[in-house]
């Protein structure tokens, strides 16, 4: 894949459907290409701890991807912002999670993911490559919706190995980007290298000091990050 020139993104609000909601999200596209390069679905951080499609790392790469010549989409999960569903109780839910580091039917996430990648497919052609992005909770959505999806590439950002199964990864045939700080207070080192040695070629993993696990300051490096693997390896 050639490398694309930057270009000024166009960011549309949009809604679109999964199985029992109505979701808002933003969609991001170059403004001066036809075809984008491909789609990318950004499947952000817990909304049940205050993630939300806003977030600096999401935002970033939705819009740093968008420049360079794809087609990204970010979105609330159910329940969080104009995002149909049951209304999020964040202090609620957060003191659930630090008690047992899960809430109750967080993994039913991954059918909002499904819906993001559903609405990119019937809106760009089908044809085009598509990414999965997660950064965070995100990550452990993505093998979910890559069994269907037929992802192109799986990116996961920061993933906390430590609080969600992450051995489904191994199904994957697809090129894999792993971006971690060095800093990262939600995972161990030697847990990071055993789950990495599980995962099926292509696979690459970055990691440099970056704000801990959140980035801040860090986002162009994200972008050239992401975008760099994406081209070496989509044809």
């Amino acid at each position: 894949m050639p490398s694309a020139e930057m270009s000024r993104p166009v960011v549309e609000g949009v809604r679109f459907s999964t199985a029992d909601h109505v979701l808002e999200g933003e969609l991001a596209y170059p403004e001066d290409r036809d075809t984008p390069l491909g789609a990318v679905v950004l499947a952000g951080s817990h909304p049940l701890l205050g993630g939300n499609m806003h977030n600096n790392v999401v935002r970033g790469l939705g819009d740093g991807l968008a420049e360079r010549g794809w087609a990204t989409l970010r979105f609330n999960y159910r329940g969080v912002g104009r995002s149909e569903g049951p209304r999020v109780d964040v202090a609620r839910h957060m003191a659930e999670f630090w008690q047992t580091s899960h809430v109750s039917g967080e993994m039913d996430l991954w059918q909002d993911v499904q819906g993001a990648v559903d609405f990119m497919r019937a809106t760009l052609d089908p044809s085009l490559p598509l990414v999965l992005i997660g950064y965070s909770f995100g990550c452990a959505l993505l093998p979910a919706v890559g069994r269907a999806a037929n992802p192109a590439a799986l990116i996961a950002v920061a993933p906390p190995l430590g609080k969600h199964d992450y051995s489904n990864f191994a199904d994957s045939r697809c090129p894999l980007l792993a971006i971690v700080s060095e800093d990262d207070f939600t995972l161990e080192q030697p847990r990071l290298k055993a789950w990495f040695d599980t995962l099926p070629e292509p696979k690459r993993l970055v990691q440099k000091a970056s704000d801990n696990h959140f980035f801040r300051g860090h986002e162009p490096w994200l972008v050239e990050t992401a975008s760099a693997f994406l081209e070496e390896h989509l044809p």
